[in-house]
């Protein structure tokens, strides 16, 4: 199970709305929640289930600007890491990936990546091999981890 959820509302904190903000946890942690949900008894039926939810850098850094969804994020790796303790005695895994990938047009005006790789990923190269291996056998024994594949955005020692 493979769970992405675009279209957040940003807004800063000193003027963000409950609207704002619940429209963000509609589109993204509560999506993410019954989605699981409904695929949970099949997971569970495989044996060896897998769900694999896209997350953002920008919950763990805070951006600017951007507090729904910076929040709205970051309930989404919580819902990650509770269901991967909460799954792992059926054998479903549940893990979180954080990508920096370059998803946009080449019209488009975005600034030059400034993570220490000095790129954007690109999803078919840098990220679908961090979540096919998530999806694989050899990812059994990871459960409630978030991954970045962003060229090394967020180097810590922290996650």
């Amino acid at each position: 199970m493979l769970r992405s959820i675009r279209r957040f509302a940003y807004s800063s904190i000193l003027d963000l709305s409950t609207e704002q903000l619940q429209r963000n946890f509609d589109m993204g942690p509560t999506a993410y929640l019954h989605f699981m949900q409904a695929a949970y008894p099949h997971l569970k039926a495989s044996g060896t289930g897998r769900v694999i939810n896209f997350g953002s850098m920008a919950g763990i850094i805070g951006l600017a600007g951007m507090g729904p969804y910076n929040m709205a994020k970051e309930a989404v790796r919580a819902l990650t890491r509770t269901a991967a303790r909460e799954w792992a005695g059926d054998k479903i895994t549940v893990n979180n990936v954080l990508p920096v990938a370059e998803t946009w047009g080449p019209e488009a005006n975005v600034p030059p990546a400034t993570n220490p790789l000095g790129r954007y990923g690109s999803p078919e190269e840098d990220i679908a091999p961090v979540v096919l291996f998530l999806a694989s056998k050899d990812a059994q024994f990871m459960t409630g981890y978030s991954l970045t594949p962003d060229g090394g955005s967020i180097i810590d020692s922290a996650r």
